[in-house]
């Protein structure tokens, strides 16, 4: 495990793509992230999320369970969807994340704006959080 040393990386990247798919149902949104999300391929993340979150979207759950890899580009696609979504009362959620990843959004603080929950049913079921 390699931690951020600039606080560009985390975790070992592999050489599977990042892939991103989206679940959209009502209200809600579940993207699932696979691969490694690097500086190339970051916009994608950032382009989707903000999407989600200027449409009538409100919960966004961003699957991480397959994800190995974020640079700090991804995690600002992140922040910024969150930050849409927060404008409309709206909340981002955290599934799964890699341990390494984990504690990349733990150093970051970023925990303190998303909750983390180990499976996408809890997830659904958690109540709102408080602001």
């Amino acid at each position: 495990m390699t931690l951020p040393s600039s606080g560009t990386t985390s975790a070992a990247r592999s050489d599977q793509p990042f892939d991103l798919r989206v679940e959209q149902s009502g209200h809600e949104a579940v993207v699932r992230l696979t691969g490694s999300c690097t500086m190339v391929v970051a916009g994608q993340l950032g382009e989707c999320l903000l999407r989600l979150a200027s449409e009538s979207v409100r919960v966004i759950i961003i699957d991480m369970s397959g994800l190995d890899f974020i640079e700090s580009t991804g995690l600002g696609g992140i922040v910024a969807g969150y930050l849409r979504l927060r404008r409309s009362q709206g909340e981002l959620r955290i599934v799964a994340p890699a341990p390494a990843i984990r504690q990349l959004l733990e150093l970051t603080r970023l925990t303190q704006l998303f909750t983390v929950h180990a499976n996408i049913e809890s997830a659904r079921k958690a109540p709102p959080a408080s602001r």
